[in-house]
């Protein structure tokens, strides 16, 4: 993980369920593809005028969301159509032209976002708006100290992710080896970052993987044998053509994981924790015995049996069910404080990620009938 000069921790939320998933290796209700665009708000010139976050359209127009965090002063936006937020940013704005490029693709979702934060106020207008429905997020600007920090903050809530486009792969020094930033190279005056996000993310999780994807308004670009390999080298996404088919490379993020394990890792605890949450909502008791246990933990079974079935899980073979299991520890094993504060801690789940095949080695054997006097020695004759 890049290194800042305070830690980060991650932004806590009102829930009363938490879900803790911890990665073990070897030695849309829920917008799981909305984008978010972070640009900082322009300041006041010298005289105080001007600056401050365009403000021109309206639900009429298009305009899903609009929140004023009083803290930070940041604004966040959703906007349904690229009409809707060509009333606040001009066709000839950064802006625009990201988002034209995000709602371009044939993926993409039904809105996107827009998060203006002042300068210097990154990480508490990011935490003000973090559990908005958004879960991938690109900067406008090019600021490598914010889209440094955003990368450490993604890195510490271990849940979205931000995806960086630069030109060279030694742009990516601050940042190089964090698991939820997701690194592109390809030049700046296309959107590949929006793209990628747009053509990908919104598939059901579990669905696709990232890598042979066709970008729309993308062109692939052409690196020599030695400059793709230092974009592998470096765990970078490069847009490429392959056997006369554009494509995008290697789906894995900035540590070498790949995006849909990932992604496939936040649905489950965004699910599972919805789910339990709606539960507590629905019921007019859940009763701290062995139904209300049973209850719960049928929710996080339930729950792991849908992404086995979007193909999140891997296939036990054996059993052709999903490679998961949910166990549930009775009312007695909990502590006098946990039943004290109404608070279950007792449900435990693993599953194996189903993974995906990104290459082949395909061997074959050809039979002939020539004899050559190559490969088994020499060949014989005989001479009457």
């Amino acid at each position: 993980m890049a290194t800042t000069a305070t830690p980060i921790a991650p932004y806590g939320r009102i829930t009363d369920v938490i879900v803790n998933l911890k990665v073990q290796q070897p030695i849309p209700s829920i917008g799981f593809g909305n984008y978010l665009l972070l640009t900082k708000t322009p300041a006041p010139d010298s005289k105080g005028q001007g600056g401050g976050v365009p403000n021109k359209a309206t639900t009429a127009d298009g305009l899903l969301k609009s929140i004023i965090d009083s803290t930070t002063g940041a604004v966040y936006k959703e906007y349904s159509t690229i009409d809707a937020l060509s009333l606040d940013y001009a066709s000839s704005t950064k802006m625009y032209k990201k988002a034209t490029t995000y709602f371009n693709q044939d993926f993409a979702s039904d809105r996107i976002a827009v998060l203006s934060y002042p300068d210097g106020k990154l990480q508490d207008s990011l935490g003000a708006f973090w559990f908005q429905d958004w879960y991938f997020m690109s900067f406008v600007e090019d600021d490598p100290d914010d889209i440094g920090l955003a990368s450490n903050i993604c890195e510490a809530n271990l849940l979205k992710f931000l995806v960086v486009q630069k030109e060279k792969v030694t742009d990516f020094a601050h940042w190089e080896g964090n698991e939820y930033t997701i690194d592109l190279v390809h030049p700046l005056a296309e959107a590949m970052d929006a793209a990628l996000v747009g053509a990908i993310a919104s598939k059901t999780v579990g669905s696709v993987t990232w890598k042979f994807k066709t970008l729309n308004g993308i062109t692939p670009q052409d690196f020599s044998a030695t400059d793709f390999t230092g974009i592998t080298n470096h765990h970078a996404i490069a847009y490429v053509e392959v056997n006369g088919a554009p494509e995008t490379s290697e789906g894995w993020t900035s540590n070498g994981e790949y995006i849909d394990n990932l992604h496939g890792d936040t649905w489950v605890k965004t699910m599972v924790q919805l789910n339990v949450q709606r539960a507590f909502q629905k019921n007019d008791k859940i009763p701290y015995e062995k139904s209300g246990i049973d209850l719960l933990t049928g929710i996080v079974y339930d729950t792991l049996n849908t992404g086995f079935a979007q193909g999140i899980i891997l296939t036990d073979e054996a059993t052709k069910k999903g490679d998961f299991s949910v166990q549930a520890s009775d009312r007695d094993a909990q502590s006098l404080t946990d039943l004290s504060k109404r608070h279950y801690g007792g449900i435990q789940f693993t599953y194996r990620r189903s993974g995906a095949i990104h290459s082949a080695t395909i061997n074959g054997l050809v039979k002939s009938d020539t004899i050559t006097t190559s490969g088994n020695g020499s060949a014989s004759s005989n001479n009457a």
